[in-house]
């Protein structure tokens, strides 16, 4: 019998046409019982689209999203695309038709709902990792400064040791943020009172037609965990970043600083998301929460962590639908008690 990798190639091999449709499969009158949890099976989309045989990356169907959400939760995407380098996005957004596109880099703050995601999910784990050596400059002032081009596929950990090898300063605070460059961007991620936008330059945008356009800082609008770009749809494909010259030494404590906080306040040993709501002008969301009497309340598998009540953790099992009835009993019970409404962060597909 064929394993998954050589059955994958042989399809590819086999449907040399102009286009490949997904067959349309009967949808089950009852649910399947796998792995102690109810799967009820969907109707396929009907999609038609030939770029599963024009690109170097990998083409998947049906793949269960859980795989690649930092929660660990997620039904099944229609098609699951890791493109292999710039080229491959470009031929998958213009030959899409007109079929849903989402992009995901890490996988955190995402919650993707048991039923899955109708459309084609991007995911840019295998490409966009490149980081080039720093420029540097000086001042009008005589003040010494590098500019960085990195990938939207980077890691924000990775970028935080890697230009702090160089003694660049400005970025100690993102050592402990889990998710992309790409996401941190279009989310403006931020940690300890530091957001991206305050040392970001530039960016490059690849438009959902395929096109790459290039945005300065001050083409774009940011706000508390949000990023307006001239163009409403796109993916980030590269950022360029501006730091300060600083001492090697300072830098590593202030990121040694900051990881061993990270790893006595949050629950890093269970699979969660990050922060599920934003903070409230001049409030903490997980001191209102903790101050309801919310932590280690649980739904099901997804629970209010006992270490930091702004995060909700997988217990071991849990549905999105546990996940999304968790976040509305929280807003209810600290509207009730405290008068405030806490605003979703963590997007729901």
């Amino acid at each position: 019998m064929l394993s998954g990798p050589w059955k994958q190639k042989l399809i590819r091999y086999a449907n040399t046409g102009t286009d490949y449709k997904l067959p349309m499969r009967n949808s089950m009158d009852s649910p399947r019982t796998i792995l102690g949890r109810k799967i009820t099976q969907r109707k396929n989309m009907n999609l038609s689209f030939s770029f599963q045989n024009k690109i170097k990356g990998e083409v998947l169907y049906d793949e269960m999203m859980s795989k690649y959400t930092s929660m660990r939760i997620g039904g099944p995407a229609d098609v699951f695309v890791l493109p292999a380098n710039l080229r491959d996005l470009q031929i998958i957004l213009k030959h899409r038709g007109s079929c849903p596109i989402w992009t995901i880099g890490e996988g955190t703050n995402l919650l993707v709902r048991d039923r899955g995601i109708r459309g084609i999910v991007i995911a840019l784990k295998n490409c966009f990792k490149s980081i080039r050596r720093p420029v540097f400059y000086k001042t009008s002032d005589g003040q010494e400064r590098a500019v960085v081009q990195v990938d939207g596929g980077v890691k924000l950990s990775y970028l935080a040791k890697f230009v702090a090898r160089y003694g660049l300063t400005g970025f100690e605070k993102f050592v402990g943020i889990p998710g992309s460059v790409g996401g941190s961007v279009a989310m403006n991620a931020g940690a300890e009172g530091a957001e991206i936008s305050q040392v970001l330059r530039s960016i490059k945008v690849m438009t959902l037609d395929g096109e790459i356009r290039t945005y300065s800082k001050s083409e774009m609008v940011f706000a508390y965990r949000k990023t307006t770009f001239p163009s409403k749809d796109g993916i980030v494909i590269e950022a360029e970043i501006d730091l300060e010259k600083g001492k090697i030494s300072d830098i590593h404590r202030e990121m040694d600083k900051y990881l061993s906080r990270r790893g006595l306040t949050q629950p890093l040993t269970m699979p969660n998301s990050g922060s599920i709501f934003k903070n409230p002008d001049g409030e903490k969301a997980g001191r209102l929460i903790e101050s309801a009497g919310l932590k280690g309340c649980r739904i099901g598998g997804a629970s209010v962590s006992i270490k930091h009540a702004n995060f909700i953790v997988n217990k071991g099992g849990a549905l999105a639908e546990d996940v999304i009835r968790l976040i509305k009993h929280i807003q209810v019970v600290v509207e009730e008690k405290t008068g405030v409404k806490l605003e979703q962060e963590i997007i729901v597909i």
